[in-house]
């Protein structure tokens, strides 16, 4: 079971962007840009593994790797305002499409370092939403949003959402070839208290270097 902890408010650098973006002027804040999915595209292709789960235990690795993306908002009698906290770990959320009737089914992989764990644990999840009818799996409250949109290539995606949650939404989309390398959007988006434009880039550059490593073990 994941747990959390509280974060010592005095030595978190964060704190005042993390008050001023809860309390006074809450908003998200996202990116989008192409990352080269060559290699790991290539080499799933001659493992027989899924891209798609490839690319989600990447996505899932990074965003495990960094606490700005396991923030959790703690309301407690004890405290005069929301307390920021850490999980342990964050699992991914992620849909399973249905063709026949144009719906999904949203389930969650409970997320290992380990790819070979993750990839066997993913693919039974996927497999058992594929036989379901409702809207969802229920999930902890330690899970992020990942999804993929594979008709298209798309250069901004996001959503309108009152209450701005603290974890990320991931989104990627259809590749498409350009100067020989696989090319493929990839979006992050998440409550401004959490996380900068830094943050997101830096997120953006690490998932396309794991998924460079990820190609040479697979």
């Amino acid at each position: 079971m994941a747990e959390w902890t509280l974060i010592n408010t005095e030595n978190w650098p964060r704190y005042e962007h993390f008050r001023h973006f809860m309390e006074d002027s809450p908003c998200n804040v996202w990116l989008t840009d192409d990352i080269d999915v060559t290699s790991i595209h290539s080499a799933c292709n001659k493992s027989g593994r899924s891209f798609y789960i490839a690319m989600l235990y990447t996505v899932s690795r990074v965003i495990n790797s960094h606490d700005e993306f396991k923030l959790r908002a703690v309301d407690s009698p004890k405290f005069e305002r929301l307390m920021p906290a850490v999980w342990d770990r964050v699992d991914p959320v992620h849909n399973v499409f249905h063709e026949e009737s144009k719906t999904y089914t949203s389930t969650f992989t409970v997320y290992d370092h380990d790819f070979e764990v993750f990839y066997r644990h993913c693919a039974e999840d996927i497999e058992r939403a594929r036989r379901l009818k409702t809207m969802s799996v229920p999930a902890g409250e330690n899970t992020f949003e990942a999804s993929c949109i594979p008709w298209r290539h798309f250069t901004s995606v996001g959503a309108s959402i009152e209450s701005i949650p603290l974890s990320p939404i991931v989104t990627w989309g259809k590749f498409a070839e350009c100067d020989g390398r696989l090319m493929m959007p990839l979006s992050i988006q998440i409550n401004h208290a959490a996380a900068d434009g830094f943050h997101l880039a830096r997120f953006l550059c690490e998932v396309e270097a794991l998924s460079a490593t990820l190609a040479e073990e697979i």
